[in-house]
C-alpha cells in the first residue's frame, strides 16, 4: 500500500512566502547595515547606488546628527570661522560650548553629540579630559586641534591652599596627611615635603592612555614669517580623494607633534623642507570612537575638514 501522494502547493501561496523571507532578509541586511554604521565599521555614504538612501533611513532611525564645537581662547585656530564654514557647507545641528564655563565633568553634555571638535583650548581641566577619553571609549567621534588639551589643569585637593597647576601634561593633586598641612602649597610640594604629599600619578598614566589614542605627542607651537606647505601623503585617503597634492597654508601657526606607529598619517606640513604630521587619523575602525587630528587649524583647508566632518558626524 503507497502512502498518499500530497497535493502540490499552491503556486500562489509558494510566491506570497518567498516574498516574505527576501523582505525580511532585506531588513535584515539593512539593519546589519545601520549596525555597522552605528559602530563605526563602516560608512553608508560610500556603498555604491543606495549610500544617499540608507544614511537617510540612518537619520530617520538615530536622529540628525550633532556636532559640538568645544573651544576655549588661548590656543590656535579660529572656532568661530571653522562653524561659520561648515555651517554654510554643510547641514546639521551644531552647538559651542566654552571648556571653562562648565563646572565639572561635561560627559553627560559630551553624549548627546556624535562628533566633538576640540580647537583654541590649549588649557583643559583633567577631569574634562578624563570626560573626553571616556566619550572615545563610548564610540564618540573627536576632531582634535593644535595644542589643545596640552595644558592641563588640576585643583588642589580639599585641604591644601587654593591653587592651580599648570603645566605641559598633567600634575598630580596635592594631599594634607597632619596638621603641618598649612605650610603646603600646590605649586611647590614635593613627595619629600613635610607633611604635605602628592598622591599617586594616576593622572599621568591616563594622560598616557588618552595620548596613545589620539595617537601623537605634542612638542611645540611653531610659528614661521612664511606659510609652510600641506602635502597630501596618501592621496587614496577616503578624506583626501581628489585633492591636489600640495597646497599653502594661510596661516603661519601651526602645532609641531610626532605621530606614533598605531596611527594613520594623511596630510605632512613642510617647513623649509622639513617635514611634520599634519592630519592624523587612528587607523582602523572599531566600536571606540574615531580621533582624527589636525595640526593646524582645520577651518583653513575647508577641503579636507568637510569630507572628514561628513563622515564622522555620524
Amino acid at each position: 500500500m503507497y502512502p498518499p501522494v500530497a497535493a502540490p502547493e499552491d503556486p500562489g501561496k509558494a510566491q506570497a512566502k518567498l516574498l516574505v523571507n527576501i523582505v525580511v532578509v532585506i531588513f535584515l541586511i539593512i539593519g546589519l547595515f545601520m549596525v555597522l554604521q552605528y559602530f563605526n565599521f563602516l560608512f553608508l555614504q560610500d556603498m555604491p547606488i543606495m549610500g544617499g538612501w540608507l544614511m537617510d533611513v540612518y537619520e530617520q532611525v538615530f536622529g540628525v546628527p550633532r556636532i559640538l564645537v568645544l573651544h576655549g581662547d588661548d590656543s590656535i585656530g579660529d572656532w568661530r570661522a571653522m562653524r561659520n564654514a561648515l555651517s554654510n557647507e554643510i547641514i546639521f545641528i551644531s552647538e559651542d560650548l566654552d571648556v571653562n564655563e562648565i563646572q565639572g565633568g561635561i560627559l553627560p553634555i559630551l553624549k548627546k553629540y556624535s562628533l566633538i571638535i576640540v580647537e583654541d583650548a590649549k588649557t583643559i581641566n583633567k577631569d574634562k579630559l578624563l570626560n573626553i577619553d571616556q566619550y572615545v571609549e563610548g564610540g564618540g567621534n573627536i576632531i582634535w586641534v593644535g595644542d589643545a588639551g596640552t595644558r592641563g589643569i588640576v585643583k588642589c585637593t580639599e585641604g591644601a591652599k587654593e591653587g592651580e597647576v599648570y603645566q605641559y601634561g598633567w600634575q598630580r593633586d596635592v594631599l594634607c596627611f597632619n596638621a603641618e598641612c598649612e605650610t603646603c602649597d600646590c605649586k611647590t610640594a614635593s613627595n619629600k615635603s613635610k607633611g604635605c604629599a602628592f598622591l599617586a600619578d594616576t593622572a599621568e598614566k591616563t594622560r598616557i592612555k588618552f595620548q596613545n589614542r589620539l595617537g601623537v605627542s605634542f612638542v611645540e607651537n611653531m610659528n614661521d614669517t612664511l606659510s609652510p606647505n600641506i602635502e597630501i601623503t596618501d592621496k587614496y585617503h577616503w578624506a583626501v580623494q581628489g585633492l591636489r597634492r600640495n597646497f599653502t597654508l594661510e596661516t603661519d601657526t601651526y602645532t609641531k607633534v610626532s605621530a606614533g606607529y598605531t596611527t594613520h598619517s594623511v596630510a605632512d606640513i613642510v617647513d623649509k623642507g622639513v617635514r611634520y604630521p599634519a592630519v592624523i587619523t587612528n587607523t582602523l575602525p572599531s566600536a571606540s570612537g574615531m580621533v582624527v587630528y589636525f595640526a593646524y587649524p582645520p577651518e583653513e583647508t575647508l577641503e579636507i575638514l568637510k569630507p572628514l566632518v561628513e563622515r564622522l558626524r555620524y
